[in-house]
């Protein structure tokens, strides 16, 4: 029994290491011109990381079914969303199309609001 498992490991450890490598990207236009490039988590109910002008974190993060839904929050004051993108599929450009949310403001609400076209990746 030992013997098949061992061998069933290393059939199946060069997969596992394929699959890690093979992560999908999203990537999204920012109304300022720069593009934010999320990594979709290989577990779900795993968030990704997000680099944005204000330290910021994904609570909420679903790619799947044709559907990407993302929202992230400051993180020194939870309350306050500093990002929104909800887009789907477009099967004929490729693209997850949708609106974005974003709040580039410091000290003061600075909300900007736009169309958003997602472009997925590997």
């Amino acid at each position: 029994m030992r013997a098949v498992s061992a061998i069933l490991l290393v059939i199946l450890a060069p997969h596992g290491a394929e699959a890690a490598k093979a992560q999908r990207t999203i990537t999204c236009p920012l109304p300022g011109g720069e593009s934010l490039t999320f990594v979709a988590p290989a577990k779900l109910g795993d968030l990704p990381k997000i680099d944005l002008d204000y330290p910021s974190k994904v609570t909420l993060f679903s790619f799947c079914d044709g559907n990407f839904l993302t929202v992230a929050m400051d993180e020194s004051e939870p309350s306050r969303v500093r990002l929104v993108i909800s887009a789907q599929l477009n099967k004929a450009k490729g693209t997850y199309d949708g609106q974005i949310v974003i709040d580039e403001g410091g000290n003061q609400l600075q909300l900007n609001n736009a169309p958003v076209s997602c472009k997925a990746g590997s």
